[in-house]
């Protein structure tokens, strides 16, 4: 049985009655008024979604447009510590708010992002879907029909994780694994609380992160369902993800079955030596945080092994990886940084840590849940 800790809301305003309760406030709006507002839009995010970094900067402009009627909130299910560092890099005007428990994304049932709802003064919805869609028309249309009008902060209301509650988890051994209601990403979130590692993801991309290969690389007959998983940490990491891995796949009535392919690849020699790693006291995003913070051209990570670097950034580039000597790829933790999308610019990355790479044809591992 392990105890685990997390931060939990303690108060919350008491004036007018919330159709939106946020866990922390991240910034406010810089282009929006502080006038009543008629309309209110909530924008689902998160800091490894691309295209979210997109859509962010055309809300920017919906915003400016409509800034005496509508109000827009950027909300995240993430740690602030991983959301403030993301923000320096990729600004926004909108205003940002943080959900920790993820009630709002489970409560309008989130499964991909970005993910847009836009409501009336008094919280009836009326539009969802990707805020790409989100047109001056259908604004201006709902703002003919939608009069009333209400101060934002009855309609947003922000509670403050100051307390920490103590929540007993019981293990199935080194691990435990439950149904979620996660949003759909293109790879899994990997978060740490303390010595629990937690992924989030679907069964595809769950059992891709323990193998260490891209979910690409892992196909499942059946409904591919998202998962929760969480693991306690143990001397040998890898080893210990491996046997999860085969855990998990026989306890849902799988068999995993591995094929070799051929194909398009990257190559990867690994150095002698670790001295042109970053340390890490490079990056601190602190204990409770996700592991990888991914943007549209680079992604960096907070203490993670050679293993999980190399994972995320087969990940990322969308190829398999075949190191070709793994000697010193171990559990030992450092902190990244890698550019990924223009392939120069990361070849030339991975040479200033002394890691020789090269795109090529080779052979590969497929993986199969029957």
């Amino acid at each position: 049985m392990k105890r685990l800790f997390f931060t939990c809301a303690f108060f919350i305003y008491l004036l007018g009655s919330a159709q939106m309760t946020f866990s922390e406030r991240v910034e406010y709006s810089e282009l929006a008024t502080s006038k009543d507002k008629q309309l209110f839009f909530v924008d689902f995010w998160a800091t490894w979604c691309v295209p979210c970094i997109h859509v962010s900067t055309y809300l920017n402009t919906v915003q400016e447009q409509f800034r005496e009627e509508l109000y827009i909130v950027s909300v995240t299910q993430e740690n602030s510590d991983v959301v403030r560092p993301f923000l320096i890099k990729h600004p926004t005007k909108l205003a940002v708010s943080i959900d920790y428990d993820g009630q709002n994304f489970k409560k309008h049932n989130v499964r991909a992002l970005p993910y847009g709802v836009l409501f009336n003064a008094e919280g009836k919805i009326l539009w969802k879907g990707n805020p790409a869609d989100f047109t001056p028309k259908i604004i201006r249309e709902q703002l003919a029909k939608n009069k009333k009008t209400t101060p934002i902060y009855d309609f947003l209301k922000y509670a403050s994780y100051q307390n920490e509650v103590e929540i007993t988890l019981d293990f199935n051994g080194d691990y435990k694994i439950q149904r979620a209601n996660n949003p759909w990403g293109s790879s899994p979130v990997v978060e740490r609380n303390g010595d629990i590692t937690i992924i989030k993801g679907s069964i595809t991309q769950i059992i891709g992160y323990l193998l260490k290969v891209s979910s690409r690389q892992v196909t499942m007959k059946g409904e591919n369902a998202q998962y929760e998983l969480l693991i306690k940490k143990t001397v040998n990491k890898a080893r210990q993800e491996r046997q999860i891995a085969e855990s998990i796949v026989k306890e849902l009535g799988y068999k995993l079955r591995k094929e070799e392919r051929s194909g398009q690849i990257l190559e990867v020699r690994l150095p002698e030596s670790t001295a042109n790693y970053w340390k890490t006291d490079q990056i601190d995003w602190g204990t409770k945080n996700s592991k990888f913070l991914v943007d549209d051209n680079q992604f960096s990570a907070d203490n993670i092994s050679v293993h999980d670097f190399l994972y995320k950034l087969s990940e990322v580039v969308g190829k398999p990886i075949s190191v070709k000597n793994s000697h010193h790829a171990n559990d030992q933790l450092f902190d990244w940084q890698m550019h990924y999308w223009f392939r120069d610019l990361m070849v030339d990355n991975l040479s200033q840590l002394g890691i020789q790479a090269q795109e090529t044809s080779g052979n590969f591992t497929r993986y199969f849940l029957e």
